[in-house]
């Protein structure tokens, strides 16, 4: 072999070293803290204590145990750990409507831009991502005084509508980009063929944004659920308490449960990372169509 090809071929081999050391510190990155979470979450009370920790999990099951028996023991809550479960039971309604309602507003709404010209039909949409810029920390206050005013605090209705006023905005403009990625003349054919606008709308347009419209969805349901701020200020009934503050009430200064914390969160991170998994095919397209014709 020639020097020249044995210097390309050790500089392969580095550069696909170099790549697959990449991969693997990035899945370190990502992949270790659900470890450490599995590791505390299966650890018992007196191990998670120790030092040096132990590295292999001792499969102990009793803080799972301890948060689906007090959940289904049919009592009052007593303890923090009580509301685990009716917390994912609160926050699957409210991000099951949520997603829903983004997918309805968003889907008419970015219809509506995409295909219309109206004083603002251009402008609008700009205007509603912008506001994705304002610091969600800013937007407790006026969420929390409009909906105290019209008596919504501490209800799930509450929760809905301020998450839909900050997942809309980005919902409407990706559904306006995906239809600017369906050509117009789909839309001009059907009309041809005796289609309605509306006709045209639902039967034709609509499935052919099947994948923009998952997206909707599991974007506004992923933000719903994983929502903490406007969770904590506008509720504060234990019966309508959502899986994020449930999870932040395990710690207190009496006790602090770090194995219950663990398994909580492992609990409320299982649905996002399960919708991820089984639709990422959808979102990524999803995210991605239409973006040179925004």
């Amino acid at each position: 072999m020639a020097a020249g090809d044995r210097r390309r071929s050790a500089r392969k081999v580095g550069v696909r070293a170099l790549r697959t050391g990449v991969v693997l510190a990035l899945l370190a990155w990502v992949l270790l803290p659900f470890y450490f979470l599995l590791l505390v979450a299966l650890t018992s009370k007196a191990d998670s204590l120790r030092t040096p920790p132990r590295w292999i999990p001792a499969m102990d099951f009793g803080s799972f145990q301890k948060i689906f028996d007090s959940a289904f023991s049919g009592a009052p809550p007593s303890n923090p750990s009580d509301l685990i479960v009716p917390g994912m039971r609160n926050s699957a309604v409210v991000a099951v409507c949520v997603a829903v309602l983004n997918v309805v507003i968003a889907s008419t709404a970015g219809y509506a831009f995409a295909r219309f010209r109206f004083p603002g039909s251009r402008a609008v949409p700009g205007l509603m991502l912008g506001s994705q810029l304002v610091p969600v920390f800013a937007l407790v206050v006026p969420f929390y005084v409009m909906l105290h005013s019209m008596g919504l605090t501490d209800t799930r209705t509450g929760i809905v509508i301020a998450h839909l006023g900050f997942t809309v905005p980005f919902s409407v403009w990706m559904m306006r980009a995906y239809f600017n990625g369906i050509p117009v003349e789909v839309d001009r054919a059907a009309m041809i063929d005796g289609c309605t606008r509306w006709q045209v709308f639902a039967r034709v347009v609509l499935p052919l944004a099947r994948p923009g419209i998952i997206s909707v969805g599991l974007f506004s349901f992923m933000v719903s659920w994983n929502d903490f701020l406007f969770a904590l200020v506008l509720n504060s009934r234990t019966d309508a308490m959502l899986i994020q503050p449930a999870i932040s009430g395990l710690y207190n200064v009496r006790e602090q449960s770090f194995g219950i914390m663990a398994a909580g969160t492992l609990l409320a991170a299982l649905p996002t990372m399960l919708l991820a998994l089984v639709s990422q095919r959808f979102l990524v397209r999803g995210l991605t169509s239409g973006v040179g014709k925004v």
